[in-house]
């Protein structure tokens, strides 16, 4: 099953716009940078890759936080991109990363308490915000969009690091069984603070070099990515519908395979297996680790093309977590139409001939993207431009 995606928005490490966010991509831009989140130097990666400048004001800061605030931007200007309204016909599928209490809302609160509890209130409780708990809700930026555009349609809130995937999936599958007209899908999720940071780099998932001698993914030395963070709007139509307005065609898939970690080669070729159809580009998982790397490119070149090409954004963006599938949507669907295959940011060493080192022409119309994340989840996306008439205008 497939829709047509007619509107899109972004908030990226590399632009604010599906436009910028290719030419960077293209020019092999990297956007990691210092980690000015928070002091960062006595962590195990002091390095990440930020989302430039701060939410507009909004009436929601009171509950939603920096990430939650993109996302309703971006969930308003895709709308407006597809020119779709809301109503009792229009969904809303939201993903975001999963419930993590940022250290520095609950530290100040429990620095000074005793073991026994005494008097915990006057010891810091008392300097909790009122909204603590509404501020964690996982469908807060889910409930509070939807009054904001009206959207009275089938919704899911999805969590983890394929949340995007599995919201897009779930998107298509109703347009599919016409339970609504139109679906707004927004995604988004921050790995820059500092208890994601290290529960990330306990596992290895992180670099810890510094930017100078930082590795690419898929590079034969690399040993950890940066953290990344993204919010991405999709709005999804059957194409009979959509007409002259798609932007792409769009499938997806989630998938997991029990892992502690990050998933199997395998269970990630599966997943892209699901999806492909013949399709050589691919935007790998990134994961910035040798053996993973190597062993994800082996497996794609058996599994889903002899004549792989692979890429990597989050070379680029930096881990975007529950937001990659979005963000890889567009920015493929965007590569396709100017035919051009980005190089993987930074690359010195190759590990096997299908990565890409530098920008090359493409005369491909499809492209699949994967993510992948700990507990052994994988998400899939694939994007096609071959049926898509759109008129030509910025992105």
């Amino acid at each position: 099953m497939s829709a047509a995606v007619t509107g899109w928005s972004l908030r990226s490490p590399l632009g604010s716009s599906v436009e910028e966010l290719t030419q960077r991509w293209l020019a092999g831009e990297r956007a990691a940078q210092q980690n000015t989140r928070f002091p960062s130097h006595g962590y195990a990666c002091s390095l990440a890759a930020l989302i430039p400048g701060t939410p507009r004001p909004s009436p929601h800061a009171r509950v939603l936080g920096r990430l939650g605030l993109f996302a309703l931007e971006v969930g308003h200007e895709a709308l407006a991109d597809a020119g779709v309204t809301g109503g009792p016909r229009l969904g809303l599928y939201s993903a975001m990363g999963g419930l993590r209490a940022h250290w520095n809302d609950i530290m100040p609160a429990l620095s000074e308490q005793r073991p026994d509890l005494a008097d915990s209130w006057h010891r810091g409780f008392k300097q909790l915000h009122p909204f603590w708990m509404l501020q964690h809700l996982s469908n807060n930026a889910h409930a509070l969009l939807a009054q904001d555009i009206g959207a009275r349609g089938d919704g899911v809130t999805f969590s983890g690091g394929n949340a995007g995937a599995q919201a897009l999936a779930a998107a298509v599958r109703a347009l599919a069984a016409g339970a609504v007209d139109a679906a707004l899908v927004v995604a988004y999720d921050s790995l820059i603070e500092p208890e994601t940071i290290l529960e990330m780099a306990a596992r290895g998932a992180l670099t810890s070099a510094d930017l100078a001698e930082l590795r690419a993914p898929y590079d034969a030395h690399a040993s950890g990515a940066v953290p990344g963070e993204a919010a991405a709007a999709l709005v999804l139509e059957r194409a009979e519908h959509a007409g002259a307005r798609a932007w792409s065609r769009i499938e997806a898939a989630d998938a997991a395979d029990g892992e502690t970690a990050e998933p199997s080669a395998e269970a990630i070729t599966r997943a892209a297996a699901r999806l492909a159809r013949g399709d050589r580009i691919v935007d790998g998982c990134a994961l910035g680790r040798a053996a993973l790397d190597g062993g994800e490119v082996r497996a794609l070149a058996r599994g889903v093309s002899p004549a792989l090409r692979l890429t990597a954004l989050q070379a680029s963006t930096g881990l975007l977590g529950a937001a990659t599938a979005l963000v890889q949507a567009m920015a493929l669907s965007n590569l396709l139409r100017r035919r051009r295959l980005p190089p993987v940011a930074c690359l010195r060493e190759p590990g096997h001939p299908a990565v890409v080192s530098q920008a090359e022409p493409v005369d491909a119309r499809s492209a699949i993207g994967l993510s992948a994340s700990a507990p052994g989840l994988v998400g899939a996306v694939r994007v096609s431009v071959e049926a898509v008439t759109r008129r030509a205008r910025s992105a």
